[in-house]
């Protein structure tokens, strides 16, 4: 044999192999698991017949079935996807499942408990995000730090104040060490609605946070933890709150509490002010009997922030917040106010009963587009919609809760649909795989959850697992993007700590953004040409802030979607 002939052997065989390496995880399955008595369903691809389902040890099989073609090429994905449903299987256990001709996926349990984990370690993740606190090995593990920013932190010149303030504790709300109050209104409000919906299925109180055993459900807790600090963020002098805490420029990967820099306090902001308004109302309500006092000073808080959005009726600062001249931290940028406003009227209502909240949002919600999408830092419409749809004031409007609910039904349907014609299920347009695209999904999903307990409509509670299914394993990349959670889960998440600390592993608990078909970074733009299909621009890389950094606001509503899922409370 030449040795030009045992080359091309050679690399034919490099060539087979890395192809076998690339198909082996092209069994798609939710990695975390599938529940007992709800749908049970994975992907495959390329051209398969059909599936089996065999025991993780041992290889007995449990289950087998033909697969349906679910598209030819899938526009998102732009692969050959097929579903396998094996929903007909009740015996708990952990599994593998097999396409014929033999791809195998990771394994999978199915239990009635299946989502209890992901559940856990999503909710526990924000414990691992407090910022002025130590992370003590007891509740840390590991993932143990001293205390950081605990000089929070200096009025930056655009608010016109000088001095230090006051204003520590919170979450650090992403891969960075800032802290932003309008996202930290919709991931508060997620954390508290899910509460207060399904106080069964959120009451679990032995997280193993510093909290835990006191008499009150964790997620309450660790809500309360970015509550003090969204107190401490209003000015009570007119009310108004300010808008981040934040220094001048992004620094390097280092653990938090070796990051330094002085940290400043940037402008009041209307819709800062109008978010603190609504979570703060939310609060008064939910903490009243278990704290009294923090229930009253939160609604204190509320009413002075909703005065404050009276006298001040256009937006604030007047082009929305931008960052200063120096000043290149996270924007959160939000050019209308309106939603905010509304949010917090209907909040207020609903604490109250007073009718001054109830009109304003009767007098304004119609010129908006509740429930024209899924809620978002900048659309809080939806969590006004959903407030008033849910709430218990006799004092509503029966013609607009009437409204409101047949535009809920329209939205929840047209993500069924939208559902349907995508080859994984995803509630996602091509369009929608963008920056956080996890966090369009899951809140997708959230809506979704609500339509199901207004109507009943068991097509939406499924079409909400699916999405849940997506983000745990059931994707073209098959990983999940919960850390810790699955057998190939994100790894090199652009967030700090897991970048600093030294263990291989990453932080658990916190989902990675997801696919970005703009493609916002250079790792991206380096690894996926233009016209690359959408839901494939994601990579595991801490490096692609654009597809893999965390944040707040997505960890929210895969809280709010497990805790739901993981409780055989009242499950139909």
């Amino acid at each position: 044999m030449t040795t030009a002939r045992r080359r091309s052997i050679v690399l034919l065989l490099l060539i087979v192999t890395f192809l076998g390496a690339a198909r082996a995880q092209y069994v798609l399955v939710n990695q975390a698991g599938y529940l007992l008595d709800q749908r049970k369903e994975a992907y495959v691809v390329g051209k398969v017949d059909s599936f089996r389902v065999i025991t993780d040890h041992g290889g007995t099989i449990a289950f087998s079935g033909p697969v349906s073609l679910t598209s030819a090429t899938d526009p998102a994905t732009g692969l050959r996807t097929s579903k396998a449903d094996f929903s007909a299987l009740r015996a708990p256990g952990r599994y593998r499942m097999v396409s014929i001709p033999g791809d195998t996926s990771v394994p999978f349990a199915v239990a009635d408990n299946a989502l209890e984990g992901a559940y856990r370690a999503s909710l526990k993740g924000y414990y691992y995000q407090r910022c002025g606190l130590a992370l003590l090995p007891k509740y840390a593990g590991v993932y143990a730090h001293p205390v950081c920013h605990s000089h929070d932190a200096m009025f930056h010149a655009s608010t016109g104040k000088t001095g230090f303030s006051a204003s520590g504790g919170g979450w650090h709300d992403a891969g960075d060490y800032g802290k932003y109050v309008v996202n930290a209104g919709i991931t508060v409000g997620t954390l508290l609605m899910a509460y207060e919906m399904f106080p069964g299925r959120f009451s679990q109180d032995d997280l193993n946070i510093p909290e835990s055993g006191n008499g009150v459900p964790d997620i309450l807790d660790e809500a309360r933890y970015e509550l003090d600090w969204l107190l401490e963020m209003q000015d009570t002098v007119d009310g108004g709150e300010y808008f981040k805490v934040t220094t001048e420029k992004f620094d390097g990967f280092e653990m938090p509490e070796r990051d330094t820099s002085t940290r400043f306090i940037y402008q009041k902001s209307s819709a800062a002010t109008g978010d603190f308004a609504a979570v703060s109302a939310q609060a008064a309500r939910i903490f009243k009997g278990r704290d009294p006092a923090f229930a009253r000073r939160c609604l204190v808080a509320a009413k002075t922030a909703w005065k404050y959005l009276e006298l001040h009726p256009m937006l604030v600062p007047p082009m929305g917040f931008q960052n200063p001249p120096g000043t290149w931290t996270g924007g959160y940028g939000d050019w209308n106010d309106m939603d905010e406003r509304w949010w917090a009227a209907v909040e207020l209502f609903e604490t109250t009963g007073e009718r001054t909240y109830n009109d304003y949002f009767l007098n304004h919600y119609t010129k908006s587009g509740v429930f024209a999408s899924a809620m978002s830092w900048p659309n809080v419409q939806t969590m006004a919609g959903i407030e008033y749809l849910v709430g218990k004031q006799n004092a509503s409007d029966s013609s607009a809760r009437a409204d409101l609910r047949s535009r809920m039904v329209t939205l929840c349907s047209s993500l069924v649909h939208r559902a349907s014609e995508d080859g994984l299920n995803v509630t996602l347009r091509t369009q929608d795989y963008v920056w956080g695209s996890n966090g369009i999904v899951l809140n997708n999903a959230v809506v979704l959850i609500v339509g199901n307990e207004l109507t009943n409509d068991r097509s939406f509670v499924a079409t909400a697992l699916e999405q849940l299914n997506y983000i745990l394993g059931c994707n073209c990349k098959s990983i999940s993007f919960l850390t810790g959670v699955g057998a190939h889960a994100a790894m090199h998440i652009h967030h700090r700590p897991s970048a600093a600390d030294g263990i291989d592993a990453p932080v658990p608990g916190l989902v990675a953004g997801g696919p970005n078909s703009w493609r916002a970074d250079s790792v991206l733009q380096k690894e996926f040409p233009s016209g690359t299909p959408p839901a494939q621009c994601y990579v595991d890389d801490d490096r692609s802030y654009a597809s893999n950094e965390i944040c707040i606001n997505w960890n929210a509503p895969i809280v709010f979607v497990t805790g739901y899922f993981s409780s055989a409370m009242d499950r139909r």
